[in-house]
């Protein structure tokens, strides 16, 4: 990303910290400069990377330290549509500057309108060729946002932060819902842009297009100079040589401890031998006495000494061990779903969707499935994949048309709105009427990195791959198994190893899957069986080959 930037005042982090309402911190005295390189934020789920975001934007205030920053900041966040009637120039977040400048030509405007606009008479028309540029509707489109994709509402959330005016860009996992055009789209965006950048992001191609890295961990912020390819290196080369230094600390304690016990045995021994001759010398009592104090001091300085040193040596085993980066593994508990080769799954006869981008309004889907098949759902932003979705979960009715599933199914939305966000992960497994025992469930959720403190918090306090996580397991074990998983977008939000888990644990399922990703090494690790991919004329499914089972 070659980037000429326009800034002249960097954002500092002065000793930040941030802790939740309950007093639990986050992350405490993170030092860190911003200046014009692009740089990308990672770490894993939950380590607070949405959160320093909002700090960094303006939109929390740190519990502790301060952030030194100048210049207006644009903020797009991990999920864009916030209300269902909301119009694409509310979208954009350009209405208020908008609606000055039609009173200005109007001849009705007033000087807080003058001051709004600016030097940005002509913002209407650069959002209206950037809307085309995106692939979005005209900017007095009638359709509310809830009408478009996820990555229809990305894209114009994007294009209002980009239009803004703003000296610096913080953007959150920005390519969550976009295609592939899409993802093309913003990376030229961003090429072209002069301000400051910082993204939050898991997106491996978006990561290799930054100039700097900055890891969040337990531990702080580590930067790291150049893109993903050069921090997965370095860091790769910090951790071996941490890794070497944990190794040579813990042999260096192994060896001492061992020695401090023969030492200790030694002296033992001898004090054991000083204290009977005292016993047998032909001395005073008090003699006798001093001698045997004598002794029993020596031994209690070398427990002294020896402990002091034991302390030494564990204090240097947890500091080489804080400079290692533990990678816990995530597993992902699947329910015994199996269906059945020539089961019946759903039918589709004669569907036409409510909303999409199919040319011909008389087009019909018809579709049937049997058995544990495993399908790919393709298709540009906006075209219907989510709306397809929750017609099969039953959130949504068709137009026209049957639709009919016959087994037990579990609906990941891209939104996660089947999440409350008043309750915590255990509550709402026990509203579903879970079987599994609250120990049981515990357990599991920590094969999920869900510990328990993260289990009994409500979700809105959960990180964007948390509340993922939460998501996929209350599909997954409720009352009754789901013997259909339909997935929209279901990597979205997740860290790299939780996305390689979940595809793991997915291709392992016994049951149907039909999944919308625009990941295509997600789709290709489910090792699908068929596709349903949508063209300009209507929906297409086909069987894939086994030898050309990917997207």
């Amino acid at each position: 990303m070659t980037h000429v930037s326009r800034l002249t005042q960097p954002i500092v982090l002065h000793q930040l910290g941030f802790r939740f309402a309950n007093g639990v911190p986050l992350f405490e005295s993170l030092q860190q400069v911003f200046d014009a390189t692009p740089t990308a934020i990672v770490g894993r789920n939950g380590v607070g990377k949405s959160i320093l975001a909002r700090l960094i934007a303006g939109e929390l205030v740190p519990s502790s330290g301060r952030i030194e920053r100048q210049g207006r900041v644009a903020f797009v966040a991990q999920e864009t549509c916030a209300l269902p009637s909301m119009t694409l120039r509310q979208a954009t977040g350009l209405a208020p500057v908008l609606e000055a400048l039609a009173r200005l030509k109007a001849g009705t405007g007033s000087v807080e309108d003058l001051e709004r606009v600016g030097d940005r008479w002509d913002l209407e028309e650069r959002v209206q060729t950037a809307l085309t540029r995106a692939g979005l509707p005209s900017l007095d489109d009638a359709r509310s946002e809830r009408r478009m994709s996820g990555g229809q509402c990305a894209r114009i959330a994007l294009t209002g932060a980009l239009l803004s005016g703003a000296e610096w860009l913080i953007l959150d996992e920005p390519t969550n819902h976009l295609d592939r055009a899409g993802r093309a789209w913003l990376s030229a965006e961003l090429s072209a842009w002069r301000g400051g950048l910082i993204v939050i992001s898991h997106d491996r191609q978006l990561l290799s297009e930054v100039e700097r890295i900055v890891e969040l961990t337990p531990n702080g912020l580590r930067s790291y100079g150049g893109n993903y390819a050069v921090f997965c290196a370095q860091r790769e080369r910090e951790q071996g040589a941490a890794r070497n230094v944990l190794e040579h600390a813990r042999a260096e304690r192994a060896r001492e401890r061992r020695r401090l016990e023969k030492e200790h045995d030694t002296i033992q021994r001898r004090a054991a031998v000083a204290r009977r001759n005292a016993e047998t010398l032909n001395a005073p009592t008090f003699v006798k006495s001093g001698k045997k104090q004598a002794a029993t001091e020596i031994m209690g300085t070398v427990r002294k000494n020896q402990s002091a040193l034991k302390s030494e040596l564990d204090a240097k085993v947890s500091a080489a061990a804080a400079r290692v980066t533990m990678e816990d593994r995530l597993l992902l508990s699947l329910p015994c779903a199996t269906v059945a080769p020539r089961k019946q799954v759903l039918r589709l006869e004669n569907v036409r969707l409510p909303w999409g981008m199919t040319q011909d309004p008389a087009a019909r889907v018809n579709w049937s499935l049997e058995g544990p098949v495993r399908v790919a759902l393709t298709g540009v932003n906006g075209c219907g994949k989510s709306t397809l979705l929750r017609i099969l979960a039953g959130d949504l009715q068709a137009s026209e048309g049957l639709c009919a599933v016959h087994v037990p199914s579990a609906y990941l939305d891209q939104r996660l709105e089947s999440l409350d966000p008043a309750r915590s992960i255990i509550e709402l497994l026990q509203r579903q009427g879970t079987l599994l025992t609250e120990s049981k469930l515990r357990g599991y959720l920590a094969l999920l990195q869900l510990d328990a403190q993260r289990a009994t918090r409500p979700t809105r306090d959960l990180s964007g791959g948390e509340r993922l996580k939460a998501a996929l397991a209350c599909a997954l074990w409720r009352e009754m198994p789901a013997q259909l998983l339909l997935l929209d977008e279901p990597s979205n939000h997740l860290d790299l190893e939780s996305t390689l888990a979940v595809e793991s644990a997915l291709s392992h399922y016994p049951g149907a899957i039909i999944a919308a990703s625009h990941d295509d090494d997600f789709l290709c690790a489910l090792k699908p069986t068929h596709c349903m991919q949508w063209t300009p004329d209507g929906w297409r499914f086909e069987a894939l080959s086994s030898e050309a089972q990917a997207i």
